[in-house]
């Protein structure tokens, strides 16, 4: 765990991150934006901890509405992640009054995304099939997405994700 949060602290203050962002009107563009930065910090990252970068663009999607989210266009949080401190930069939810972070450049989002999967204790069964995996040399899409349930409260979620893998592969194969 001390190990994942040294690589997000030197992502985060890294100069790519700082002086790296991306824009987007479409939403391919923003599925390229997203890609980018999740190519570029897993760069960075050990195999094992690396983020398949179809299912980060698809999990960025969903939470944010392919980036036009009132959380995605104010704090740049794509992935739906909520903030515990309120002395850190955030914003409310209007519905719940959830603190949701903000972030100050697009991929910042995605580096704690990444952090969440690898160091999050409820994606323990992420973080043991990405090691089998990634000592395997394969990726099974199926079974990564299957370890997702705790992300989203929605017991459909696992299901959209699926869907959302699918119809990008199909939408933007040039992409991933």
């Amino acid at each position: 765990m001390i190990r994942e949060l040294c690589v997000v602290l030197f992502l985060l203050c890294s100069p790519f991150i700082k002086n790296f962002d991306f824009t987007y009107d479409s939403p391919e563009e923003f599925a390229k934006g997203i890609a980018e930065c999740t190519v570029s910090i897993n760069a960075y990252l050990p195999p094992h901890t690396r983020v398949v970068v179809i299912l980060s663009v698809a999990q960025a999607a969903l939470e944010s509405d392919w980036g036009r989210s009132r959380f995605a266009k104010e704090a740049y949080n794509f992935y739906g992640i909520i903030e515990t401190d309120d002395t850190e930069p955030h914003i409310k939810a209007l519905d719940s009054g959830i603190l949701m972070k903000k972030y100050g450049r697009r991929c910042e989002s995605t580096a704690d995304y990444i952090n969440l999967l690898n160091a999050g204790t409820h994606f323990r069964e992420y973080q043991e099939l990405r090691v089998k995996q990634s000592l395997t040399n394969t990726v099974d899409m199926d079974e990564l997405i299957s370890t997702l349930i705790p992300y989203a409260r929605d017991p459909f979620y696992t299901f959209k994700v699926r869907d959302t893998v699918s119809y990008l592969l199909e939408k933007y194969p040039e992409i991933f």
